[in-house]
């Protein structure tokens, strides 16, 4: 079983964010060139003062990860009246309850063995028999009886949709299910902040009530192997609806292509602790990288 939710900004970035107005996929035809250290500094700027506007960790959190603010380092010539797009993330590793994680984890484990140990009697005794039919099946083979190897191939097919029947039970969906939310629900929480972003496009999401300051905003919550979570879309600054479907970053006048035109924050949680991350993001703050 895979879990995502430790890498859950990252994904959010990809998913949500479509084509970058960065150029760097295409053929750059004027060439590149680097960035200025002004130039720099204003996708600096705009990070520190995005980042600043998010919370601390709240009472048994952690922050997890790094947080390295990187500007556009060189850019092609091609793109560069386009905005730039940058962007960071902070994720958030529940720390509280790990001991009753680990203790669920421990007696699900217990159980899977238990049940194992249960089925093994039976496993061992078709697989035994499996082998003992190959064996006559070659003798009956040999022999040109095939009234036997007809009846060997029946046993076959009944032995094998037994031991698939055994194999099920191993990989057992609800079992499966109950320990990722025991283990995973509510482990971790992420805000990304995406600059000059371009297309963006979900179709789960929907519109929501947007904060003071903001373009618009979005909600839908998602489950994967018993593991739900929220998130929350809200756009500040310069934005066209696409034809396509979703939104797309736009130019705000003759700002510099290194300044916040648009600004994208996704932010996934728990349900039921969606509302408090929200409400802790100064989204004033990051309204105002925007009109810097």
């Amino acid at each position: 079983m895979t879990f995502a939710q430790m890498l859950r900004a990252a994904f959010l970035l990809a998913a949500a964010i479509g084509a970058s107005a960065a150029y760097a996929d295409g053929v750059c035809v004027k060439g590149y060139r680097d960035t200025t250290a002004a130039e720099r500094q204003t996708m600096l700027a705009v990070m520190e003062a995005a980042k600043a506007a998010l919370p601390g960790a709240p009472t048994g959190w952690i922050i997890g990860g790094y947080e390295e603010l990187s500007p556009v380092g060189t850019i092609c010539k091609d793109g560069e009246n386009t905005p730039w797009a940058y962007s960071f993330s902070r994720t958030f590793n529940r720390t509280d309850d790990q001991a009753a994680r680990d203790q669920a984890l421990a007696e699900a484990g217990a159980k899977v063995r238990a049940a194992q140990a249960a089925r093994q009697p039976r496993l061992d005794a078709l697989m035994a028999r499996s082998q003992a039919l190959g064996a006559e099946l070659g003798t009956a083979a040999q022999k040109g009886d095939q009234t036997r190897v007809d009846a060997i191939n029946r046993e076959f097919e009944k032995t094998s949709k037994q031991l698939e029947a055994i194999y099920a039970q191993t990989n057992d969906p609800a079992l499966l299910e109950s320990v990722a939310k025991a283990t995973m629900q509510d482990r971790t929480m992420s805000i990304g902040i995406a600059v000059n972003p371009g297309g963006i496009s979900n179709a789960e999401m929907k519109k929501s009530q947007a904060p003071a300051g903001a373009h618009s905003a979005y909600r839908w919550t998602t489950s994967a192997d018993g593991v739900s979570e929220g998130h929350a879309l809200l756009l500040f600054g310069a934005w066209q609806p696409r034809a396509e479907g979703g939104v797309e970053s736009q130019r705000r006048g003759t700002h510099s292509s290194s300044a916040a035109h648009a600004v994208a924050v996704t932010v996934a949680a728990d349900p039921a602790r969606l509302d408090s991350l929200l409400t802790s993001i100064d989204f004033g703050e990051i309204a105002a990288t925007v009109a810097r």
